[in-house]
C-alpha cells in the first residue's frame, strides 16, 4: 500500500499498518501515506490540498489500548483556512463495533459539553481530536492533597452527567466478558501467578489459576456488590494519571490553579480529563477505587516491563481523604445549583462527614475489583499485544494483588450479609 492510498482501509488493516509504524522505512511510509489519506478524506480543506512533504507524524506515548499519533501540517497554504494544523490521530485497537459506537457517542457528547478534547473527524477504526499542548500528571502527583482536591471536582462532575447509553453498571459484565475471551484463547491452560513487581502475601495468593476459576471470582464479586450499596453513576473507569492533562502555561498550587502570571485560573482552562474509552455507567466505588489504585501504578517507565508499582501508596490516607472531601463538597455544590430532574439523588445524604467516610470506605473496598478488572483486560491483551508493554506480567501482578486483598471483601460480606 505504498504511495497513494486508493480506498479506505478496514479497522483491522489500520491496526496492522500503524502497529508497524516504527519498524522500518517501508512500513513507516505506508503509515504516512495512510495518515495523509485519512486526513484528506475526513478533515478536508487544507489537509486535502497540502502535499505529502508538509505532513509530520509522530508517535505519542501513553496509549495502552490505542495507537496515538501527533499529526502536524508545517506549511499551511495561503488561503487562510482556520483549521487546526496540529491534531491527534487515534487508532482504536480494542472493542467490537458496539463498544466503539458507544465510545464515539460518549466522546462526541462530552466534546460538545467542553469536557475533553474537541472531536475533529471520525472514521471507521479511529478519530481525529484537537491536540492539547499539555503534560500528563504523574503517579507521584495525583496522591498529593493539592492535586487530589482539584481532580475530585472533575470526577464529581462526570458522575452527575446524564448520558444516553445503557444505565446498567458495566464493571462486572466487562470483566466476565474478558474472562470468557481469555478462556477461548487459553482454554484450560494454567496461569502461573508468579509476580514481577507486586508485593503480596503469598499465603493468600494461589500458585496458579485457570480462566474457569477466575470466572468463579466474578460470582464472588457479585455477592459483594449485592451488599455494597454503591450508587450507579456515569463513570470514566480509567482515572489514571496519564488521562489528566495539565495545559501548558498553568500550574497547581496549594491555593488552586495558577496561570503563567500567577493569577487564579479557571479549572476548565487548566486541566483536561481525556480518554473516555472505557466510560460507562458503573458503580461509583469502582471509578473512585480504580483512581486510588493508580496512586501506585507508574506507566512512564521506558524499560521492560514498562510499568512500576509503588505498593506503599495503596495505603495512602492523606490523598484519599483530601479527594473524598473535595468530591463530596463538589457534589453538594452541583446538587444545590441544579434543577435537573436526572441529577443523581443517592450520592450524598445531607450529612457531609458521613458522606466523606462513606466515599472513603466505598472506594477503598472497590480497589479490589479494579485489580480483577484490569488483570482480565491485561491477560487478554497479552495474547495479542499491540505494543511493547508487558501485559502478561502486569496481568499477573494485578491478579496477585486481587487475591491478596480479597479477604477485605470477605470480611465486609460476612459483616453485612
Amino acid at each position: 500500500m505504498n504511495g497513494e492510498i486508493q480506498r479506505m482501509p478496514s479497522s483491522a488493516q489500520l491496526k496492522e499498518i500503524f502497529g508497524k509504524f516504527n519498524t522500518d522505512d517501508s512500513d513507516r511510509q505506508e503509515a504516512m501515506a495512510t495518515t495523509r489519506f485519512l486526513c484528506s478524506k475526513f478533515m478536508g480543506g487544507i489537509w486535502a490540498r497540502a502535499p505529502a512533504k508538509a505532513y509530520t507524524v509522530k508517535t505519542v506515548t501513553g496509549g495502552m489500548s490505542n495507537l496515538l499519533y501527533f499529526v502536524e501540517l508545517q506549511h499551511p497554504d495561503e488561503k487562510g483556512d482556520q483549521q487546526d494544523i496540529k491534531i491527534l490521530m487515534r487508532i482504536q485497537c480494542q472493542g467490537g463495533l458496539d463498544e466503539q459506537l458507544t465510545e464515539s457517542v460518549v466522546f462526541t457528547l462530552l466534546s460538545e459539553r467542553g469536557l475533553g478534547p474537541q472531536l475533529l473527524g471520525i472514521f471507521p477504526g479511529g478519530r481525529f481530536e484537537t491536540f492539547i499542548d499539555s503534560r500528563a500528571l504523574t503517579c507521584q502527583e495525583i496522591p498529593k492533597p493539592k492535586f487530589a482536591r482539584l481532580l475530585a471536582p472533575m470526577v464529581a462532575h462526570i458522575h452527575t452527567l446524564d448520558v444516553p447509553i445503557t444505565k446498567e453498571p458495566q464493571a462486572l459484565s466487562r470483566t466476565e466478558g474478558w474472562l470468557h475471551e481469555l478462556k477461548s484463547l487459553i482454554d484450560d491452560r494454567k496461569i502461573e501467578l508468579t509476580t514481577k513487581l507486586a508485593k503480596v502475601d503469598r499465603n493468600r495468593v494461589p500458585d496458579h489459576v485457570t480462566a474457569d476459576q477466575l470466572l468463579e471470582e466474578v460470582q464472588f464479586y457479585q455477592k459483594f456488590l449485592d451488599v455494597a450499596g454503591s450508587p450507579i453513576v456515569f463513570s470514566h473507569n480509567d482515572l489514571q494519571e496519564g488521562n489528566f492533562l495539565l495545559v501548558n502555561g498553568y500550574s497547581v498550587t496549594e491555593e488552586g490553579y495558577k496561570d503563567k502570571d500567577g493569577k487564579t485560573a479557571n479549572p476548565k482552562d487548566a486541566m483536561v480529563l481525556i480518554d473516555y474509552e472505557y466510560a460507562s455507567y458503573n458503580y461509583r466505588g469502582f471509578d473512585l477505587g480504580n483512581h486510588l489504585c493508580e496512586y501506585a501504578f507508574d506507566y512512564s517507565s521506558e524499560q521492560a516491563p514498562y510499568y512500576a508499582i509503588h505498593s506503599e501508596r495503596f495505603q495512602d490516607v492523606e490523598g484519599r481523604r483530601a479527594f473524598a472531601q473535595s468530591y463530596v463538597d463538589e457534589i453538594y455544590r452541583l446538587k444545590e445549583a441544579s434543577d435537573d430532574t436526572h441529577f443523581p439523588s443517592d450520592l450524598v445524604t445531607g450529612n457531609r462527614e458521613k458522606d466523606v467516610e462513606k466515599v472513603i470506605e466505598e472506594s477503598t473496598l472497590f480497589m479490589t475489583l479494579s485489580h480483577l478488572f484490569w488483570s482480565a483486560w491485561a491477560l487478554v491483551n497479552a495474547e495479542n499485544a499491540i505494543c511493547q508493554f508487558d501485559y502478561a506480567s502486569y496481568g499477573r501482578d494485578r491478579l496477585a494483588i486481587y487475591f491478596d486483598s480479597k479477604h477485605l471483601l470477605e470480611e465486609y460480606i460476612a459483616k453485612h450479609s
